[in-house]
């Protein structure tokens, strides 16, 4: 968001953004946009989040030793610091550093969290659930009793130099051998509480990637459709089927980026229209807080900005109304798809989910993830970050992305009231979405990854992972 105007503080209960890197600022942003309080004033964060987050997040686990390792384990990567310990931290740990507390059910954790808070730590939660939420929603557990040697150890989680240019097997071998970088999540879960991501390298977060994410395999499927169907979807059906999704399968997923919402943002400073609207908004709270609900005299208005490819963080989403040939894409699709999604979000949809990503690209490698054994409902997938240890990598998991597609095709064959369409058809619809899925992967790849070298990862079911150099993107 702008860059403008961050370092006025707030109470503590609402830390400062801060004059911090354009990275420290966007993670600050959202992590204080995830908070929620318990009537206790406990801070929380949902286990959704935490186990998105990468090595720039501290999990810390607070139990008893014989806890760790017994029915509901530990959280693989965590830090183990006993109750009697957690105030230490004020002392310990810089008062910006991020850290989730876990525990059984967050009953101990939500104290020490509102303790740490108190005593000035900017950036602390207490998981909501704990491990027992952590375990009924699907993600993997650790009992691994080498936890108990590092008793009131911290990790070290400082940041890692970049590595310009493109990236060797090892340093690749690295990244995903990092406990910090890859989280577990059984496919059920993926299912019903899941997001598909882009294959963004930007990202800290732990991924299951694809391009676009969630908007770019809607855009996949819908075109597909109209291929299908032998005609073009209208703007009515687009936001119908677009909402049909979303309560069916659950999380809808749009990424943007700090460079596209401050090309807006001048755009919308130009604007007389918009003088009322944007009065007293100067720094990245109020402006996220304006793109996630605008006021509705300015809302059409502000879907036309919008959906300009400048406005659009999505190099993805972006390419296939600039470049729409090489996309074999319709550019009223997207722009359909994209004032859809927007007015879903500022109606409140709570399972819609808009992500701005900070700085620039810097990927050196390109990495498809698989796992070794046939998909099945309990097969645990992995989430990778593609950032960190200096590195940034475009994230690919073609395996899980076509079990996904399966899905959509089954539920776009269910639409024959709004489409004409029916069960009999969805292999045709399945071989489209396959062709059409190959033409926009090499697309952006061939745009964003030129020259960089493709790794394939095959995790097998104890997190061991082998790397293979597969060749470059053409």
């Amino acid at each position: 968001m702008s860059d403008a105007n961050e370092s006025g503080a707030l109470d503590h209960l609402v830390p400062p953004i801060g004059a911090a890197p354009p990275e420290e600022r966007m993670l600050r942003a959202n992590w204080i946009s995830s908070v929620e309080r318990s009537p206790n004033g406990f801070p929380l964060l949902w286990p959704e989040f935490v186990a998105r987050q990468g090595r720039a997040v501290r999990v810390i686990d607070v139990r008893e030793p014989d806890e760790l390792v017994g029915p509901l384990g530990h959280i693989p990567g965590c830090d183990w610091i006993p109750a009697s310990r957690v105030g230490s931290l004020v002392e310990r740990l810089d008062r910006d550093a991020k850290i989730v507390l876990v525990s059984r059910a967050g009953e101990r954790s939500g104290p020490l969290a509102r303790e740490l808070e108190v005593a000035g730590m900017r950036f602390v939660a207490s998981m909501i659930g704990g491990m027992v939420a952590w375990r009924s929603l699907g993600f993997a557990v650790s009992r691994d009793s080498s936890i108990l040697a590092r008793r009131d150890v911290l990790r070290d989680v400082s940041d890692v130099p970049a590595r310009p240019g493109p990236l060797g097997i090892d340093a690749v071998r690295e990244h995903v051998g990092d406990p910090l970088t890859v989280r577990w999540v059984k496919m059920a879960s993926l299912l019903l509480h899941g997001r598909l991501s882009c294959v963004d390298g930007r990202d800290e977060t732990g991924v299951i990637g694809t391009p676009g994410g969630d908007s770019g395999e809607l855009l996949l499927a819908l075109h597909a459709l109209e291929r299908v169907i032998g005609r073009e979807l209208r703007a009515g059906e687009v936001a119908e089927l677009l909402a049909r999704r979303v309560d069916t399968f659950g999380r809808f997923y749009m990424h943007g980026d700090v460079h596209a919402a401050n090309t807006m943002i001048a755009a919308l400073r130009g604007d007389r229209r918009f003088d009322e609207a944007l009065d007293g908004i100067d720094e990245t709270m109020q402006w996220r807080r304006f793109f996630e609900r605008p006021p509705e005299p300015v809302r059409e208005l502000l879907l036309e900005y919008s959906v300009q490819p400048p406005h659009v963080g999505c190099g993805h989403l972006k390419l296939m109304m600039q470049e729409h040939a090489q996309y074999e894409a319709r550019p009223q699709l997207v722009r359909d798809v994209l004032r859809a999604f927007h007015r879903l979000r500022w109606n409140g949809a709570a399972d819609v989910e808009f992500v701005p990503l900070p700085g620039g690209h810097q990927e050196g490698a390109v990495v498809n993830v698989r796992v070794h054994d046939e998909l099945r409902s309990y097969t645990p997938v992995p989430l990778v970050s593609p950032k960190g240890m200096g590195t940034q990598m475009f994230v690919n998991h073609p395996q899980v992305v076509d079990a996904l597609r399966l899905e959509t095709a089954s539920f776009l064959c269910e639409q024959g009231d709004l489409v004409p369409i029916d069960a009999s058809r969805r292999e045709a619809l399945l071989t489209e979405m396959s062709a059409l899925s190959q033409v926009r992967l090499m697309a952006t790849l061939g745009r964003l990854a030129k020259g960089l070298p493709i790794y394939d990862l095959t995790f097998d079911r104890r997190g061991r992972v082998s790397v293979e150099h597969v060749g470059h993107v053409p």
